[in-house]
């Protein structure tokens, strides 16, 4: 019984550590009109949009580490390198898609 309870202990400290991994971000949801939105709120717009953009780079960089780490150790198999593979495509997915209605927002914005 002595064993056992600083083992657990220990092991349930741990365990988030095992199920550790790469976070996709969330791309913003809502964009401000930008043939009637002020500067303020296309300034928010664009705070955000950096933001987004920053945690996509560090998720992008999380996944080459886990990629260098999985080849590295040897434990890497085809279903882990595919989902690493697909978790990339939606990030950059997801990131050209918020570039594209951002940039649709600023355009209307410097037309009016």
């Amino acid at each position: 019984m002595r064993f056992f309870v600083p083992s657990v202990f220990i092991f349930t400290l741990c365990a988030p550590l095992v199920h550790a991994s790469c976070v996709i971000p969330l791309p913003p949801q809502h964009f401000p009109n930008g043939s009637v939105a002020d500067a303020e709120a296309m300034d928010f717009a664009k705070r955000r949009i950096e933001r987004y953009l920053d945690n996509s780079q560090r998720f992008i960089k999380c996944l080459d580490t886990m990629d260098k780490t999985a080849i590295g150790t040897g434990r890497d198999n085809e279903e882990r390198r595919r989902r690493r593979i697909n978790n990339y495509n939606a990030a950059m997915e997801n990131t050209a898609l918020v570039i594209r209605e951002y940039e649709e927002s600023v355009r209307k914005f410097n037309n009016r």
